[in-house]
């Protein structure tokens, strides 16, 4: 999630709501005496495979404290370590084998296995799984999420039937499923939908969440689509809006259209969010916008921004309006909300630019002109948030030709790299008309992009790659083709170099097979990448399981483990206050608390801010691309470890194993579906409000470290 969405593309369609009931299985911080054993262990699994002995050592004797710890330090560091974990599968002790069970579960998460091995991990997973009892049945539950298939259905679906946590478990375990592009058997799908008219609130709640990360179904039963329906009424909000999403997600939004209108007046923001999405989506007809502009002018008269949280509604409501602007009542809404943004005095700056910027850009599509957005208002929004929003544009083809090309070379020439970047993708914008030499010049734009040093530029230029290669379709793009293996041939860096890695695979440029045989040597983000190029050039890649490791990061776990730690974060929209926690995650932990008392943080603005799912920041260079010099080993957790990724759960960000850096995001509502693949370092104490009104621009003024 490092660079999932720059200011180029503001909106993530993810989202996710927080459990009715709380977390699966919360846990306090362990007890002080195991501070050693706990050192032992973080500093075995940085050294990754050279560390497997040992933690094999600690996971067969007879301390079990030890043993957990250590299974879970294998389950992280995968790969070869699946071998040492699956005999722990025949255990005696039933709490060591629902441990296990939790570990390769994590270990399938961040492993590419072939088919045979998926297959048989499934079979020795469903054989240990009624070995497990009690409490620990969730942990076999979750297992069965991440690393079982359509066979381990009928076993989930009976777990759902039981009501309270182990269906809870069970919900989340089949929208891992869809997660993993797992289709839900006809039988799970009815059993699922039984389950959404349960009177437990947990059964409810899995049976929603499980449908609204399941794999698309084509023709969803009458049945499946009346108890959304119902759901999208449930006294529970995390429900409410978890409807709306699956209704959305499986195309049931034109017979469910009375229930997701009265959902867009809902006074909770996270429901009227995502019914903004199920009706605005690119499957909705588009007459289905006036009654999402209708409800939003609606929530003017009364809305509170002294949060911010409530302007998600209007600004994704702004969003999703954008290609239906031409219709008079959109139009109508734009300009009364543009309106009031002007007149009221309730939201801060911020807000209230983000919101006249976002009404101009439908007013520059219904009227097919850049201008509304070139002014965007005397309170504009800062040049690389504001400009962004021209490239977009012309990229759908708005404006005349003129102010096309006046915008671009605008952008191009901007001093910001941001603003730069943002032009890459629009180059290609009205390719058929453009003449030869624009093209030829267009293309040399690129080319140059992709061997600057700036990573910014060069990675925003590798996201453009495709347009390009689309746009010249079978013609000359030789040029390309150089530009691409030398990059890849001397990139350091694990994720730009993945990236070049997947562009070489994607447009089969056999000449750079070198540079991606030389990129199995490295950290698994990488060497992931490497193996899939060598794959789409048609020779034989090595398997997932082959040697890669990452240095370790310079910080000492030492300092952290054992000791209660606040990390405060004083932002623009009032302060944040998390639990870390370095019994689950110590070295993300000893990083974030080094950068901080470093002052790292100070000042940096979020990038990244996705309305009921996320706010992402920590980005020294603010733009999805930077990091602190150096990764993080992975430290994915079990509900055994804690709460994870619920509503104010706090993660690092990564675009891979070991990828992390100094990027974290906090959780507007739950998402379970990562859990076990991003790292968890803690909670919100306080300052949820806070967090849910952060929108991209808001800055960290000062984070300071309570504890060591």
């Amino acid at each position: 999630m490092s660079r999932v969405a720059t200011v180029a593309t503001v909106l993530c369609l993810l989202a996710a709501c927080p459990s009715p009931s709380g977390p699966v299985n919360p846990t306090t911080p362990p007890p002080a005496d195991d501070v050693q054993l706990r050192i032992q262990v973080a500093r075995l699994e940085v050294k990754r495979e050279d560390g497997i002995r040992e933690l094999a050592e600690l996971a067969t004797g007879s301390d079990r404290r030890a043993r957990e710890l250590a299974i879970r330090g294998l389950g992280r560091i995968g790969g070869k370590a699946r071998a040492t974990l699956r005999p722990l599968l025949a255990d005696p002790d039933a709490r060591i084998v629902a441990v296990t069970m939790a570990a390769l579960g994590i270990a399938r998460e961040l492993d590419d296995l072939t088919v045979a091995e998926g297959e048989a991990l499934v079979g020795e997973l469903q054989r240990a799984y009624g070995r497990t009892t009690g409490a620990d049945r969730i942990l076999a539950i979750e297992a069965l999420g991440r690393a079982g298939d359509e066979r381990s259905q009928p076993l989930l679906v009976e777990e759902l039937g039981k009501g309270g946590a182990v269906a809870e478990a069970a919900g989340i375990a089949l929208a891992r499923h869809g997660r993993r592009k797992i289709s839900l058997a006809p039988r799970t799908v009815h059993a699922v939908a039984v389950a959404l008219g349960s009177a437990d609130a947990r059964t409810r709640w899995g049976a929603t969440y499980a449908l609204a990360r399941a794999v698309m179904i084509a023709k969803p039963e009458s049945e499946l689509t009346s108890g959304l329906a119902a759901r999208v009424g449930d006294e529970s909000a995390e429900i409410r809006a978890l409807a709306c999403a699956a209704l959305a997600k499986h195309g049931a939004v034109a017979q469910t259209t009375f229930q997701l209108e009265k959902a867009l007046l809902d006074r909770d923001w996270h429901v009227a969010v995502e019914a903004v999405r199920a009706m605005t989506g690119d499957r909705v007809p588009a007459e289905a916008a006036d009654a999402v502009a209708t409800a939003l002018v609606r929530r003017l008269a009364d809305l509170d921004l002294g949060a911010a949280s409530e302007a998600h509604v209007i600004m994704e409501g702004l969003r999703g309006l954008a290609r239906s602007a031409g219709r008079p009542v959109v139009a109508k809404a734009l300009q009364a909300i543009s309106q009031w943004s002007q007149m009221t005095t309730k939201p801060a700056e911020l807000t209230r630019s983000w919101i006249e910027c976002l009404a101009a850009v439908g007013a520059a599509r219904a009227a097919n002109t850049l201008a509304p957005v070139v002014e965007c208002s005397a309170r504009r929004l800062p040049d690389h948030l504001r400009m962004p929003l021209l490239a977009q544009l012309v990229t759908a083809g708005i404006g005349s030709a003129q102010e096309r090309r006046t915008t671009l070379l605008n952008l191009m020439s901007h001093s910001d790299v941001r603003v730069k970047s943002s032009a890459l993708g629009a180059l290609t914008a009205g390719w058929a008309t453009q003449s030869e030499a624009d093209r030829r010049a267009a293309v040399g734009i690129l080319v140059g992009a992709l061997a600057s040093p700036d990573p910014i530029f060069a990675g925003n230029a590798v996201d453009a790659v495709g347009g390009f290669y689309e746009a010249i379709g079978k013609g000359d793009h030789a040029a390309l083709d150089a530009a691409l293996v030398a990059r890849a041939g001397s990139e350091k860096d694990a994720e730009l170099s993945a990236a070049l890695f997947e562009a070489i695979g994607a447009h089969k440029i056999a000449a750079g097979a070198d540079a991606c045989r030389a990129g199995l040597d490295g950290i698994p983000v990488r060497a992931k990448a490497a193996r899939g190029c060598l794959a789409a050039l048609g020779e034989a890649a090595p398997p997932g399981d082959t040697r890669t490791h990452a240095p370790p990061p310079p910080v000492d776990v030492a300092t952290v483990i054992g000791k209660p730690i606040e990390w405060r974060l004083a932002t623009s929209r009032g302060e944040i206050v998390i639990e870390l926690r370095p019994d689950v995650a110590p070295w993300a932990v000893a990083s974030v608390v080094a950068l901080t008392q470093a002052g790292k943080y100070d000042g940096l603005a979020l990038h990244r801010v996705v309305p009921d799912f996320v706010a992402q920041g920590g980005d020294p260079t603010e733009s999805g691309w930077g990091g602190p010099g150096y990764t993080l080993p992975a430290e994915p957790a079990s509900s055994a470890d804690g709460p994870g990724f619920v509503a104010g759960g706090v993660g690092m960000a990564d675009a891979g194993r070991d990828s992390a850096g100094s990027q974290w995001f906090v959780m507007h509502a739950r998402a379970a579906h990562l859990d076990g693949r991003y790292t968890w370092i803690g909670s919100l104490e306080s300052g949820q409000k806070s967090a849910d009104a952060l929108l991209i621009g808001d800055v960290v003024r000062k984070a300071t470290i309570t504890g060591p």
